[in-house]
């Protein structure tokens, strides 16, 4: 044995895991008498069988805390119970899905040997019954029919009827049961009496498992609610890194969509998901009264908790993509209706400047600047934290980085980006007499720009704060400017100034051949003092790429 994983064995000859577990005799009654629990985890994979003997341990555990499940725990909802019970059965191999069947489509060599041991069992019982064998050559005879199927759907015919037996027993109405001993008209000895009973317990382990036996499932069919539920606890237990504002926008911004989408749905939220189809999507994409790619983001959304739903819960999942017909159509209406963004011209690039020098807002004046500067997108420059400005380095830099807190949603890269005058000084002065320091320990309280690098509606008001120094010239057609325009305008001033494609993409963050060759040149980052010099030039451009102009 390689491992020292309790409980967990391996076959010599085979090289298969398996799980063996002793049963103290004190609890062997919960386990129908067994003194091992041993079962095959038909794996070779030591990873994938440690997996499975956790699992094992845990049902182990529970079963021998709950009884058996005859009793719940405080902490099981119904749903939740009701699969448990049905995991427990079938790690018992009790469940009505493991029990062998006989119909129409069954082998005929397992029909015959169904029937004959039916026969054989009644010949055995007749025997028994009228002396002509004794009770232990009548169980020894038995025992070959242990396998069968027969045997199987008899035994599973006999649990379920003692626990019914027993069922009506506990939840019998006592005073009802009293009167009807003393009625002369009620035979009480009857073979078909049935005493009182008072209303069994829905909730109840035992009752549970019962109808289990009966064959109702008691999974309720999935709704809309559940999985919109399960897709906004997915979102937040996933590993995938996000930073908390995008976490939380994203979180607020998909209930409010799912709820949305369940006006449409003829019993809302509670609309079954076998019931809802394409005719709900059409209706909900003909209302939206927003632009084909917000219809296509939206319905996105919507489908991003659909596969969701079908992903974590595969034995209740629901064919089909109602959502793929509507987002492709709405995908090529946006590209037919859609602006493209541009560079700023220098015109408007020098508003900006003007302009933004003179915002009052020294967050907002300074994460525009750093914009600007070094086309740094929008959430870049606002998640900076202190110890990304290295302001008293040799060459004075800042670092743009993918931290926990700063996943933005797209792939970049890590870089150092060297500072020079008059951005440098900004940054110094800035720090000087606005950075709090980090003094009260909150999340925020170490981002240069709290305020706007922090919180929910951050990324609102950065955009509503930055877009108002943006003004177009106009003459240009179907396209447009916004705050992002300014890293399009920063890489059409960079190959003005004659840098180099691998070095403007590093610069951008932007992830490609050739930037990623420079990572592999330098390491993790470039040198900031190697990209001084490109800076400049970059910073002393004042002409750069053509907009094509219409006439007014």
């Amino acid at each position: 044995m390689l491992h020292n994983i309790p409980y967990l064995t391996i076959t010599p000859k085979t090289k298969t895991y398996g799980y063996r577990r002793r049963v103290p005799k004190k609890i062997q009654y919960l386990f129908d008498g067994k003194k091992e629990i041993v079962k095959s985890l038909k794996t070779k994979s030591l990873s994938l069988a440690q997996a499975e003997v956790d699992k094992l341990n845990a049902w182990f555990e529970e079963r021998v805390a709950t009884g058996g499940y005859t009793k719940s725990s405080r902490s099981d909802f119904p749903l939740d119970l009701v699969r448990k019970i049905h995991s427990d059965m079938k790690e018992m191999g009790k469940h009505p899905s493991q029990l062998p069947s006989i119909d129409v489509h069954s082998d005929p060599r397992d029909m015959a040997n169904f029937f004959g041991d039916v026969d054989k069992a009644m010949s055995l019982k007749l025997a028994v019954d009228t002396g002509e064998i004794t009770s232990a050559e009548y169980s020894a005879e038995l025992k070959p029919l242990e396998n069968g199927i027969a045997w199987k759907l008899r035994a599973a015919q006999a649990e379920r009827g003692f626990l019914l037996s027993w069922l009506r027993k506990k939840y019998r109405h006592r005073e009802k049961t009293i009167a009807e001993n003393l009625d002369p008209n009620i035979d009480c000895d009857a073979e078909d009496y049935v005493l009182p009973q008072r209303k069994w317990d829905e909730t109840d382990p035992e009752v549970i498992r019962y109808r289990i036996m009966c064959g109702e499932s008691l999974l309720p069919h999935p709704t809309w609610q559940n999985a919109t539920d399960s897709y906004i606890h997915q979102y937040k237990r996933s590993r995938i890194k996000r930073n908390p504002e995008q976490l939380l926008k994203h979180t607020k911004a998909a209930k409010s969509l799912c709820l949305r989408f369940g006006t449409y749905l003829s019993d809302g939220m509670n609309t079954s998901l076998s019931e809802i189809d394409i005719k709900d999507v059409e209706a909900f994409v003909d209302s939206s009264n927003v632009t084909d790619a917000t219809i296509v983001k939206n319905l996105t959304i919507l489908r991003a908790a659909w596969n969701s739903w079908n992903t974590h819960n595969p034995k209740q999942k629901t064919e089909s993509d109602l959502f793929e017909v509507a987002i492709n159509d709405s995908r090529k209406a946006a590209k037919q209706s859609a602006g493209i963004r541009r560079s700023l011209t220098p015109n408007e690039y020098a508003y900006f400047s003007k302009s933004i020098s003179q915002e009052k807002n020294q967050e907002v004046r300074l994460i525009g600047k750093i914009m600007a500067y070094c086309g740094a997108p929008t959430i870049e420059a606002a998640k900076l934290r202190r110890e990304d400005v290295k302001l008293d380095s040799s060459t004075p830099y800042v670092i743009f980085r993918s931290t926990a807190d700063k996943v933005t949603g797209k792939d970049r890269l890590d870089r150092a980006v060297p500072l020079i005058e008059p951005i440098l000084s900004e940054l110094r002065l800035y720090i000087q007499s606005h950075y709090t320091g980090g003094k009260d320990g909150s999340p925020a309280s170490d981002c240069l720009f709290p305020k706007l690098g922090y919180g929910s509606h951050s990324s609102a008001a950065r955009s509503k704060a930055l877009r108002k120094h943006i003004v177009s010239e106009g003459r240009y057609g179907q396209s447009f400017i916004s705050p992002y325009s300014l890293r399009h305008t920063f890489k059409d001033r960079a190959s003005k100034a004659g840098v180099s494609t691998d070095i403007a993409e590093y610069l951008l963050g932007h992830k490609s051949n050739q930037s990623s060759r420079v990572h592999r040149q330098y390491g993790t980052k470039m040198p900031a003092s190697e990209t001084v010099e490109l800076m400049h030039r970059i910073a002393a451009v004042t002409h750069w790429a053509m907009n094509e102009e219409y006439d007014q």
